[in-house]
């Protein structure tokens, strides 16, 4: 249990429900966290943490941090337990993060995005997380000096400023997953050795179902840049091969500029997606130590690093058609060109066959006191 003065409570108000709701706050319990699994029976686990908000006196309020669950074989009917259990009325038109389990989410997720879209009072801008192993896990860690669905929100908007995973709510994961045209990536969270709640990077998804496939921290980087997302904060770290020693250089992109070009063979309806990326990028670390006296080759290096990061595009591409992953909307953008064509084919069997042409090219613009 946790008592907290009423400066604490007001702020923890003003967090979860905003101060243009005026609804009662006494006696309330306000989730700020919603998780689902799947179990060992094949059952849906639902787990909240909420803040238990209790007046005892004048300006005088109590708050416990709960844990709740509750299981069913199906959704519907989760949400009267979780009630029944709790003794109160739960609020959970502010819930900040929703997370999903690995293994649910193979299983499709739009049973879950319909049942907060669909609610009016649903918090349409809650964060929508997939998790490594089981989601409950990470809403049961023990929180810091805040609760925990404010901890991994603080960590959900760290990685968005730096580039690092996209800002998916319940509102743009479900228009996405609808739309026969491109599929989601979504945010993919673990509990890491330090036993806290940190970006893995991105899963990616095949209409509503998790494929089982994640890119990496570095790799979601670059899928973003790829698609054109880029914030003030970022940083791409790309290994050189110099003679028999690895060279590691780290960039920062301050500016992206995206051309794509669709195209489709006349004669054999073959469709390939180009797609070139110009990158201004900053210097910030070389590992390769050299004399100052000799001027470094920028050209050199921008051809380099080019070739480099065009390379781990490529494996990008060729990882979202193996994983039938259309995070680029290739589809959208065929439907909206060839709308005849689109019409005759069945998408999600020919994406796998279509050509994915990734070539990007770096511009050093600044390299600061590294060289």
């Amino acid at each position: 249990m946790k008592k907290c003065n009423l400066i604490l409570v007001c702020f923890l108000v003003l967090l979860l429900t905003g101060c243009w709701d005026q609804s009662p706050l006494t006696n309330k319990r306000l989730v700020n966290g919603i998780s689902f699994d799947l179990t060992e029976d094949n059952q849906i686990l639902g787990t909240v943490r909420a803040l238990d908000i209790q007046k005892k006196g004048t300006a005088q309020f109590e708050i416990n941090d709960e844990l709740v669950t509750a299981k069913r074989p199906a959704l519907a009917g989760i949400a009267i337990d979780l009630n029944s259990k709790t003794g109160g009325q739960i609020d959970a038109s502010k819930a900040h993060v929703i997370l999903i389990g690995a293994d649910l989410a193979k299983q499709g997720v739009l049973p879950f995005l319909e049942f907060f879209y669909g609610d009016e009072e649903s918090y349409m801008a809650s964060k929508f997380i997939i998790t490594e192993g089981k989601a409950n896990a990470l809403l049961s860690l023990e929180p810091g000096k805040s609760p925990i669905a404010f901890e991994i929100l603080n960590e959900l908007k760290s990685g968005e400023e730096a580039t690092l995973i996209p800002k998916e709510t319940i509102f743009t994961t479900w228009t996405k997953v609808v739309d026969s045209g491109m599929d989601p990536i979504i945010p993919y969270l673990k509990i890491n050795e330090s036993n806290v709640a940190e970006i893995s990077g991105v899963a990616l998804f095949d209409g509503d179902k998790y494929t089982g496939v994640n890119f990496s921290r570095e790799e979601s980087n670059l899928l973003l840049l790829l698609l054109g997302k880029l914030n003030k904060e970022n940083n791409t770290v790309v290994k050189l091969e110099q003679g028999n020693k690895n060279r590691y250089i780290s960039l920062k992109a301050d500016k992206v500029k995206r051309d794509i070009k669709l195209a489709v063979d006349s004669d054999t309806n073959a469709i390939v997606y180009n797609l070139n990326l110009k990158l201004k990028v900053s210097i910030d670390f070389d590992s390769y130590v050299h004399d100052r006296k000799d001027k470094i080759d920028i050209n050199k290096l921008n051809e380099e690093i080019s070739s480099k990061l065009t390379e781990q595009a490529k494996q990008i591409s060729m990882s979202l058609l193996e994983t039938n992953c259309d995070a680029f909307g290739i589809g959208r953008e065929l439907a909206a060109s060839y709308p005849e064509l689109w019409k005759e084919i069945e998408w999600k069997k020919e994406y796998k066959n279509i050509k994915i042409n990734p070539k990007i090219d770096v511009e050093i613009i600044k390299t600061g006191p590294v060289y």
